[in-house]
């Protein structure tokens, strides 16, 4: 694949930045410095970063890793200051300096030739209401501005002679609705106009970077608080937070993460708007820059016929739907010694391919005949499908479509959640009675008929039941996660369990595991005390001899039901 392949192309725009390749990284160490001090640093960071990035952050070992196994091309300069220094050691550089050309696409009434420089000053937070960091933030990236704790302002307007901007503490914003009210009147429209984040304030580092130089909205609401509050209107947080969704257009990227997850998705997937779980993700502006010539996974092994005495078990691991999993705990699970020893599948998002390709590049260069990357869940992006508007639908497969065929993923993984788990309510989203299976018939055939042009050859669906089903969907398997395996002891009873309710032979079931709980090396033991009836192979092959199995059954009494 040549480096032109697609952008994110949605709806007619791209909804994030264009940064042009690094010449040069300074990189920063700021790990052991202050809080305020990460805070300033990370959001000159993104102020920096603009349009071509000169800045890599270290705030963890991971990003040590990427450093040296992804961009040690490019010409780089460790700075020596750490702790406390590494904020004077940026000002020295960049105090002075004037900004990159702004590359985004983005609603601003500050965006004019007069307002080109970079870190033109100081945007206090109020350190007794810690959600106005991320109004802080939103207003850093409009306004080219370090996010800085009182008392450090006055350090840097003595030493920088850097100005004040906005000082957050005057509106006297007692409750974050407030705070993110006041934002989404005066801010909103002035952001990015297809991102959204939803961001914890407490988190200094991750994707904060890139929300100031995309100047995308910040905000951190719980869809779970119905109660309405008498200062903002009568509003309530869940109102807000769904008012602040709705007034994005379809097609649009909510970017970070939720507080609840499941309401969270359900109001991203009734406005057409995909999921990009990013809040831990780090350095995304150089990640974005770099373009690798080729990212495709080597095409899967000729399926093998199955023995009628055999079971058949592949292992898919969850969370790929995740960036910051992609970039941190999935590199884990990578180094793990367990890996290629045993056929696993690897959810795994897409769209890491325009957005971050170097990191798709990596695991496609680096996997074993043993590792099948699945597309996540549930396509370009995360969603809930029979939340998604019908007529919106059809888009978003075709990107995902062509996202999926450009890394020659051919295994789908795909969630859906009931009406309960998106109330918001206490304790409803851990309600799984129906295991996040995607039982709507309408998006079934949807899917397959969108999808099978561009190369689906299955579907795994749900974060896990006990008794897996399976379905012939258009040609195409679909067929129910067996879950969810968060322990060797609870994979082994699970799978034993579901095989004592399959009594015919072959037998095929699909595992779906934990990722932040289990490792390669852990389903090694798994198949070891399984012992020799069953087999492991990849889940794009068992879907495969399901499928084979099916078509011989279907032949034989006419029917697209069989037991798995």
């Amino acid at each position: 694949m040549s480096n032109d392949h697609p952008s994110l192309q949605w709806f007619g725009g791209n909804p994030f930045p264009t940064f042009q390749p690094p010449q040069h990284l300074d990189i920063y160490d700021v790990r052991g410095a202050p809080f305020e001090v990460q805070l300033a640093v990370i959001t000159a960071t993104g102020i920096i970063n603009r349009e071509q990035p000169h800045i890599y952050l270290v705030t963890g070992n991971d990003d040590l890793f990427w450093l040296d196994h992804v961009f040690h091309a490019i010409p780089q300069n460790r700075v020596a200051q750490t702790g406390e220094a590494v904020l004077f050691a940026l000002l020295d550089a960049y105090a002075n300096k004037r900004a990159p050309r702004r590359a985004c696409q983005c609603r601003s009434l500050h965006d004019t030739d007069a307002n080109k420089g970079a870190l033109r000053g100081l945007i206090i937070y109020d350190p007794n209401l810690p959600d106005t960091i991320n109004v802080a933030t939103t207003l850093a990236g409009q306004r080219d501005g370090l996010v800085v704790a009182p008392e450090l302002a006055q350090t840097l307007q003595e030493k920088y002679q850097l100005p004040l901007i906005e000082d957050l503490r005057v509106y006297g914003w007692r409750t974050r609705l407030q705070a993110y009210h006041w934002a989404a009147q005066h801010l909103l429209s002035s952001a990015a106009p297809r991102l959204l984040a939803g961001l914890n304030p407490q988190l200094m580092a991750g994707v904060r970077s890139f929300l100031v130089a995309s100047r995308t909205f910040v905000y951190w609401l719980d869809s779970g608080d119905y109660l309405p509050n008498f200062s903002v209107g009568l509003l309530s947080e869940r109102a807000l937070m769904q008012q602040i969704i709705r007034s994005f257009p379809p097609g649009s990227v909510h970017l970070g993460w939720f507080i609840d997850e499941s309401s969270g998705v359900y109001f991203t997937s009734r406005s057409a708007m995909i999921v990009l779980a990013s809040d831990f993700f780090t350095n995304l502006e150089v990640w974005s820059a770099i373009r690798p010539e080729t990212v495709q996974m080597a095409p899967l092994p000729a399926p093998v016929t199955a023995e009628p005495g055999k079971r058949y078990i592949s292992f898919t691991m969850s969370e790929g739907d995740n960036l910051q999993y992609l970039q941190h705990r999935m590199l884990r699970l990578w180094n793990d010694a367990g890996r290629g020893r045993l056929p696993i599948g690897w959810t795994f998002s897409p769209v890491t391919l325009p957005l971050a390709p170097a990191l798709a590049a990596y695991y496609t260069s680096t996997a074993t005949a043993n590792d099948e990357l699945v597309v996540g869940p549930s396509g370009a992006g995360y969603i809930y499908p029979s939340h998604w508007p019908a007529d919106q639908l059809p888009t978003y497969l075709q990107h995902t479509g062509q996202l999926m065929q450009n890394m020659n993923m051919t295994t789908f993984e795909v969630m859906d959640a009931s009406p309960w788990q998106s109330s918001g309510l206490p304790l409803a989203s851990y309600i799984n009675l129906d295991g996040m299976v995607l039982n709507d018939e309408a998006c079934q055939h949807a899917y397959v008929q969108a999808l099978a042009p561009y190369g689906l050859h299955g579907i795994v669906s749900g974060s896990g039941v006990l008794v897996p089903r399976s379905k012939y969907v258009d040609g195409v398997p679909l067929y129910d996660n067996l879950g969810l395996a968060s322990s060797v002891q609870v994979a082994v009873a699970m799978i034993k369990g579901a095989s004592l309710l399959h009594t015919r032979r072959p037998s095929f079931m699909n595992v779906y595991v934990l990722a932040w709980n289990m490792t390669p090396s852990d389903l090694l033991q798994v198949m070891e005390q399984l012992g020799d009836e069953y087999e492991a192979v990849l889940p794009g092959t068992l879907l495969a001899m399901l499928a084979h199995e099916q078509n011989r059954e279907r032949e034989s009494d006419g029917s697209s039901e069989s037991e798995a």
